[in-house]
């Protein structure tokens, strides 16, 4: 009998083992890659016999269907089906499952979920993409990512970052938000993208207004990465690439160059230049360089990021370096970072926990001017003849001729050879700067702490610039210089915070007050040297000049404190209010006006959690609405209340040298200048609909900035620089929208989102500028002291464009003389091939009177969309960027299609100029006069639509097989990766590039690059 049991039990073992016959092993993580432990595995066809995932997020599953699918969930995050197909190792991805409004926001001094928020407040999403993607700093990720938030790129130059416009230009001062760095205000170079772990950007006033004094402008707020529980973890990122510059324009070869010149003097009525007759030098006939090939390269770049993190209950820590270089596109250039973070917090108690934060960065980078039209780099690549070469055998930088033909010299104008712009002089300049903090928090009851902390900054920038010769010829330079600065920044913060936050049944109350006081020292130095004899690098030093110019300083000291106090309560979270209000006290103006007072308010209303609610569509909605005010102290002058005197050094008396010490007062004081203003209304939604795979979020603003700060006009019988006063009002308003879809089809799991903002930007008043009725600011801003096409007046957007309207060319005498007044020709100095200007008041002459208003460079309409999708161990994100509604003013063309001048080598295009046999065109006529002003007025000729779509960035990424990674390190992961930045650009700008930057004056601006990398990143 025990022998038929033996063999049934043999027979039912060997059957139910030929059915268990697949494994089926995994990892289950988030999509940061973060294992989630206790993560439900099971077999769907099969009921019961699951198991659950360990504290690394693993799992082993033996299954009796050799083909299936497992149904993998756990709390907070979406249910998620994945097909197995025999004994195989699975990587699973689960995506959080939470309403957006349940998101964890950056606040000031603090966070908070983004449900309990009534101000507005935008997180960037996919911060972590930040590491594939090659931007050197945050300012370079924001671009497209946050509706409202706008970045102006300064070009492609490596010395220059982007400048970012919250919710429009509300002063003619710096309007660069405030950057909070792990709780503490930010005044460094751009920080190691890499280091962030999140950003939250604060729009409005009522959620900027606990930052105060220096956030009338917004504020971005930035956490860094921490430890996470468990094992030590090591992460290093490594990206290379290349980037190359597009759409460069084309001179004109030297055989063309003598054939426009030789038409133009035809045109003109003037000799033609023996330069440019190929029988008396046949050598400007010869073409020795493209200026353009000589001057752009093919640039590299290389980013590595290493670091070391870890935590446990009750003790957290990272430490990461990081070392970026980025060749300019253009011979010479180049930025180069290396940066050091260590990071750390220990909970010495159940109630006291202190920490620390170091981060130091040494950065120096090269950049070179293009925005000068006459020593900018790329406009002098126009203006050098092709027939020149780039050095002679000598190996000296080639002239416009040699020096045996110097004859012809002056036909060529006064042109630098543009390689030798960038390569010739002797250029460092490092910056160092350190910024430490250290922090107590006490939790003296359950619910009350209070936290102090101490940040200190130093900044130390040294830059020295040596100038050689300019022999050759062309516009040569017999003198050489060294200049030498330095300067030291001193920075303290220090902040004392108390917290209360308790829940009282339905009622929740979150109280903070603080009190914040920080002072800055400034010092520099300038110096030049004159006359070196020897300009080898062992001899450009001060002490080997021949004259010391008299050195040059500067010095401040720059001191706040504020005291802040905010409430935020809830009942129910269904009805918000908060409020908040601070008192600032500036050192920048004088005693009786040092101090302001600056509340703001708020309300929401959780609208889905009403019983009479019954939208099943709408998984949730809030609506909220702000008011607020901030004091913007960036606007003010250290000392605009008691400006200090000017010095100088003057020759006096007979036979006298330049040796006598003079004082003089450079600028008025006004002791009477208060606080600018920034105000705000902001009423917004954010919604989550279809089971929170849609999510929305809608405002409307209106940010008004009152008793703005500017130059007051000048009393010319006193003598020097007017006073500042507080001289207007700016009103900025708009909407904004940004969407998000997140959804899954089978394996693959996408996320769809776009934001577009609309702005309009008005200068309200300017009452107090002047006592004379004047409601304009005249900007001063050239194209070679000819062109000035700025104008701010009442009723208009800040810098809108002053111009003369151009309405055509003339193309027979007949419509030159119907262009006429009472008989008069309007203008008697035009021929045909000239252009037509429209007498805009009817005055029957073409002057400055005729100026009418054109739309300024700040974008009417900035939008983006992006998708990013999620395949098995495949990944692609692309991200598409643009503006609508953007002028530009191209003084480009003044110089480059203009034969009027002194001779330069001119853009191809002018081959397509009038004639009487091509009159399909928009160029003027050729011509060595322009005596009709073609180019000389400052017409909407130069105006251009610089809207434009760029398609951003596309990433492909592969994550290597956790089973393959496992073998090297369990819990390893790799991720490779290939990227592309700046792909393609849709626009009708007939510039390098439509992100000119500025105010939107573009005389050759150093273009972007189109950049492709490779890179991995490797977690063990």
């Amino acid at each position: 009998m025990k022998k038929m049991y033996l063999i049934l039990f043999l027979v039912l073992g060997s059957v139910f083992y030929s059915y268990a016959q697949v494994t089926v092993t995994g990892n289950v993580m988030d999509s940061e890659g973060v294992p989630i432990p206790g993560a439900s595995i099971l077999e769907k066809q099969q009921a019961g016999g699951g198991t659950a995932a360990d504290f690394d997020g693993n799992f082993t599953l033996e299954l009796m269907n050799e083909h299936g699918t497992l149904v993998v969930s756990s709390i907070g995050y979406a249910q998620k089906e994945v097909s197995y197909n025999g004994n195989q190792m699975l990587r699973i991805v689960l995506n959080e499952q939470a309403s957006a409004l349940d998101e964890v926001v950056l606040i000031g001094y603090g966070s908070a979920k983004k449900g309990d928020l009534t101000s507005a407040i935008s997180t960037v999403s996919n911060v972590e993409s930040i590491a594939s993607r090659p931007v050197a700093s945050l300012t370079d990720f924001l671009q497209g990512n946050v509706a409202g938030v706008t970045v102006l790129q300064q070009g492609g130059d490596p010395s220059q970052s982007g400048s970012i416009v919250i919710r429009g230009l509300g002063s003619f001062a710096s309007e660069q938000p405030l950057t909070v760095v792990d709780g503490v205000p930010y005044y460094g170079p751009a920080i190691n993208p890499n280091d962030i772990a999140s950003v939250s950007i604060l729009k409005d006033a009522a959620a900027a207004a606990i930052y105060g004094a220096q956030a009338a402008s917004g504020v971005i707020v930035i956490q860094t990465k921490k430890g996470k529980i468990g094992k030590p973890q090591i992460v290093a990122d490594f990206y290379s690439g290349i980037q190359e510059a597009t759409n460069l324009p084309t001179p004109l070869t030297a055989q063309e160059q003598s054939a426009i010149y030789n038409l133009a003097a035809d045109n003109g009525g003037s000799p033609r230049q023996s330069a440019h007759d190929a029988q008396q030098n046949p050598y400007g006939q010869v073409n020795r360089t493209n200026w353009m090939d000589a001057i752009f390269r093919p640039a590299k770049i290389i980013n590595t990021n290493i670091n070391l993190s870890g935590a446990t209950e009750k003790f957290n820590y990272l430490t990461s370096f990081g070392y970026n270089k980025r060749e300019g596109l253009l011979e010479g250039t180049s930025a180069e970072r290396f940066n050091f973070r260590v990071k750390s917090d220990v909970a010495l108690s159940d109630k006291i926990t202190i920490g620390e934060n170091v981060y130091f960065s040494r950065t120096e980078a090269v950049g070179t001017n293009t925005d000068n039209p006459y020593s900018g780099t790329i406009i002098n690549a126009i203006y050098m003849p092709s027939s020149a070469p780039t050095r002679y055998e000598d190996g000296s930088f080639a002239g416009v001729a040699p020096e045996n033909l110097s004859q012809f010299a002056g036909a060529y104008g006064d042109v630098y050879n543009p390689l030798a712009l960038l390569l010739r002089p002797t250029v460092t300049a490092p910056t160092n700067f350190i910024n430490a903090n250290i922090y107590t928090k006490y939790e003296i009851i359950t619910g009350l702490s209070y936290k102090t902390s101490y940040a200190y900054s130093y900044t130390q920038s040294n830059s020295k610039r040596f100038q050689p010769r300019v022999p050759e010829l062309g516009r040569s330079n017999p003198n050489n210089y060294l200049n030498q600065n330095s300067s030291t920044t001193n920075r303290w913060v220090w902040d004392n915070q108390i917290g209360y936050k308790k829940s009282f049944g339905n009622h929740n109350l979150d109280i903070t007050a603080i009190y914040s006081a920080q002072h800055t020292n400034y010092e520099s130095l300038s110096v030049q040297g004159e006359g070196f004899s020897n300009e080898e690098p062992f001899n450009q030093y001060l002490s080997n000049a021949s004259v010391i110019r008299n050195p040059s300083t500067g010095i401040y000291e720059d001191a706040l404190t504020s005291a802040i106090g905010r409430v935020m309560y809830n009942f129910k979270n269904r009805y918000f209010v908060s409020g908040a209000i601070r008192r600032d006290r500036t050192s920048r103006l004088a005693v009786n006006n040092q101090v302001d007072n600056f509340p703001s308010a708020t309300l929401g209303w959780r609208l889905s959690d009403e019983s009479f609610f019954d939208v099943s569509a709408v998984s949730d909605l809030k609506l909220r609405a702000s008011w607020g005010q901030i004091g913007n102290i960036n606007s003010v002058g250290y000392y605009s209340f008691d400006v200090p005197l000017n010095s100088t050094t003057v020759i006096l008396g007979e036979n006298a040298s330049q040796d006598n010490k003079g004082a003089f007062v450079g600028k008025q004081s006004n002791p009477n200048l208060k606080w600018e203003i920034s105000e705000s209304i902001d009423i917004g939604m954010d919604a989550s609909l279809f089971n929170n795979s849609l999510n929305l979020t809608f405002d409307y603003f209106q940010k008004t900035t009152k008793g703005m700060i500017l130059p007051g006009l000048e009393d010319l019988n006193q003598g020097t620089s007017a006073a500042d006063v507080n001289g207007g009002e700016v009103q900025n308003s708009g909407f904004e929208i940004a969407a998000n879809f997140s959804n899954a089809i089978g394996d693959v799991n996408f996320t769809i989102n776009a934001n577009a903002s609309i702005l309009d930007n008005e200068l309200i008043n300017l009452e107090g500028y002047n006592k004379s009725g004047i409601n304009f600011i005249a900007h001063d801003d050239d194209v070679r002291q000819v062109l000035r096409p700025f104008r701010s007046e009442v009723g208009r957007s800040l810098y809108a464009m002053y111009l003369i309207p151009q309405v055509g060319i003339f193309q027979n005498q007949a419509e030159i003389d119907a262009h006429s007044k009472e008989g008069s020709l309007i203008q008697p100095n035009a021929v045909p091939g000239d252009f037509k200007f429209a007498d805009s008041n009817n005055d029957g002459k073409i002057d400055d009177n005729d100026k009418i208003f054109y739309d300024s460079y700040q974008p009417d309409v900035t939008y983006n969309f992006g998708l990013n999708v999620n395949y098995k161990n495949f990944d692609i994100n692309m991200l598409f960027q643009g503006v609508a509604g953007v002028d530009v003013f191209n003084g480009y063309k003044f110089t480059t299609y203009n034969a009027s001048l002194t001779g330069y080598n001119l853009d191809n295009r002018v081959l397509d100029a009038w004639s009487p046999s091509n009159t399909d065109t928009s160029i003027p006529r050729i011509s060595t006069k322009d005596d009709n002003k073609n180019f000389g007025t400052t017409s909407s000729y130069y105006l251009e639509d610089a809207s434009y779509l760029r398609m951003k960035n596309v990433t492909l990424g592969y994550n290597l097989d956790a089973s393959i990674m496992n073998t090297i390190a369990k819990g390893a992961s790799l991720r490779i990766y290939l990227s592309a930045e700046n792909i393609f650009t849709i626009t009708k700008y007939s510039g390098l590039d439509p992100e000119v930057g500025g105010k939107g004056l573009d005389v050759a601006k150093y273009p972007l690059s189109r950049t492709i990398t490779a890179g991995l990143s490797l977690s063990l």
